[in-house]
């Protein structure tokens, strides 16, 4: 079910909510323009196939709709025939069996059986419009249209997910573009450590071991900058399929989302029903319910108009021969035109009562089918009420981390300062400063993670409201 992907799909949001911090990086793209995250989610709706899947999905059911009504206009056929061969007929009587009885329209014949043909010919107009169905057409004209609603709430879910999963990945790929500096950063800070750990090894001011441990140092930031290039790529190859560019045109905005001053999320109250995954089981249960009317209806009978208008040839004669037998004319020119017509005007009805017992069946299996979509409402409405009280949650997290990563970033700088200046002067040993390496090293990158954390929290409020514009109104301030 669609709902059951959009669960799938938050869980994926809370699941990847925590990034291993030490692999992160990015690498930024030359472009022209910066790509916006509303930009990137204009593009998403533009070509992603499934919102345009979604798109062919309601024309499909709009053209379902004009179809049904056009089976509402009186039903017209017009026939010929021109038909070889006997005429031998009895009495009695015969039954059409689906269609499978020949007819013969010929009298008894005085002289009994024959094997003489002849060509005979039919044209025929029949026009029937079932003009009085007691609400049957209504019935089926309403599921023909709550179909089309429910095609529309599919899309505009599809368009909400598309929304949410552009955005998150858009948040991610911002990180690694971050993340990315950072690393940078930190491999500068490490080549000129090892420089001046070279020179001193050299001038004999330290231990051979110490540069050999700055190279160790300088090889593990290389690495980590080298694993960091190729998750920002995977990132930007996902953005750009859901996007449609290429990697090297996505310049993102690193403005908006580094403020220091995060803006505050809020949401109006009881505005859950909205949602468009539970907008969707709406529509389906509203299909239930025009299905289950329609199939009450069925069992009504229709009152039609009839016409019908018909000419017909044959190579036997009127009248018949001196002995009392008829007379044959084998040829084309005798048989194929017309010699009589005829035409009648009327109304007619029938009433299969008998339907009554397969109606009765039928009406029930959709009455539970129905409770089954209202027992799937019921489970996403619990779902959703249980993710907007994580999202709140995740967001107070977020928050929080956010002010306190500021600290640790300081208080990291100045353990850096603090522990190069003491190894400078002797009195730390060159694992105490790595250490500080890493330390700012991290600090830096989790000052990053905890900004770009809350606009993910922000947007798994979105994801469980179920409404992107708020979200969106805060990255265009």
């Amino acid at each position: 079910m669609r709902a059951t992907y959009f669960s799938i799909f938050l869980a994926y949001l809370l699941s990847a909510w925590f990034i291993p911090t030490t692999r992160l990086i990015a690498q930024p793209a030359p472009a022209d323009s910066v790509l916006t995250l509303a930009r990137a989610l204009e593009l998403a709706a533009q070509t992603y196939p499934s919102i345009r899947g979604k798109r062919a999905e309601i024309e499909a059911t709009r053209a379902d709709l004009e179809a049904r009504r056009a089976s509402f206009l009186p039903a017209g056929a017009v026939q010929t025939q021109a038909l070889y061969g006997t005429s031998n007929n009895v009495r009695g009587a015969t039954f059409p069996n689906e269609g499978t009885t020949n007819n013969v329209a010929s009298g008894i014949k005085p002289n009994g059986p024959t094997a003489d043909a002849v060509w005979t010919s039919l044209g025929s107009l029949n026009v029937n419009w079932r003009a009085i169905t007691f609400g049957r057409n209504k019935a089926d004209l309403a599921v023909a249209q709550s179909a089309i609603s429910r095609a529309e709430a599919d899309y505009r879910q599809e368009m909400f997910v598309q929304q949410v999963r552009t955005a998150d990945t858009y948040l991610m790929a911002l990180i690694l573009d971050q993340a990315v500096r950072v690393q940078q950063a930190n491999l500068s800070r490490v080549q000129a450590f090892r420089q001046v750990m070279q020179a001193n090894t050299r001038s004999g001011l330290r231990p051979g071991v110490d540069s050999a441990l700055a190279d160790a140092e300088l090889a593990k930031a290389r690495l980590l900058l080298l694993d960091s290039h190729r998750m920002a790529q995977q990132q930007r190859v996902l953005l750009g399929q859901l996007t449609g560019l290429p990697p090297s045109a996505q310049r993102l905005d690193t403005t908006t989302f580094r403020q220091p001053t995060m803006p505050i999320l809020t949401y109006p109250a009881n505005t859950l029903l909205s949602h468009p995954t539970l907008t969707y089981f709406q529509r389906q249960l509203d299909v239930d319910q025009a299905q289950i009317l329609s199939i009450r209806k069925s069992i009504l009978p229709a009152l039609s108009l009839n016409g019908s208008f018909w000419a017909r040839g044959s190579g036997i004669a009127d009248n018949l021969s001196p002995e009392g037998n008829f007379v044959y004319n084998p040829s084309l020119g005798a048989g194929l035109p017309f010699r009589v017509a005829n035409y009648f005007v009327g109304l007619s009805t029938v009433w299969r009562f008998t339907d009554w017992f397969r109606i009765r069946q039928e009406t029930k299996a959709q009455t539970l089918r129905t409770l089954a979509d209202q027992s799937r409402y019921d489970e996403q409405l619990l779902a959703l009420r249980a993710q907007q009280q994580t999202a709140d949650l995740q967001i107070q997290t977020a928050q929080e981390a956010a002010r306190q990563s500021p600290v640790q970033l300081a208080a990291a700088q100045a353990a850096y300062g603090q522990a190069q200046a003491r190894y400078g002067a002797g009195l730390a040993n060159l694992y105490e400063f790595t250490q500080a390496f890493t330390l700012l090293n991290r600090a830096e990158i989790d000052q990053s993670v905890a900004i770009n954390n809350v606009w993910r929290a922000y947007l798994l409020k979105a994801a469980a409201e179920g409404d992107m514009a708020p979200f969106l109104q805060l990255t265009t301030r």
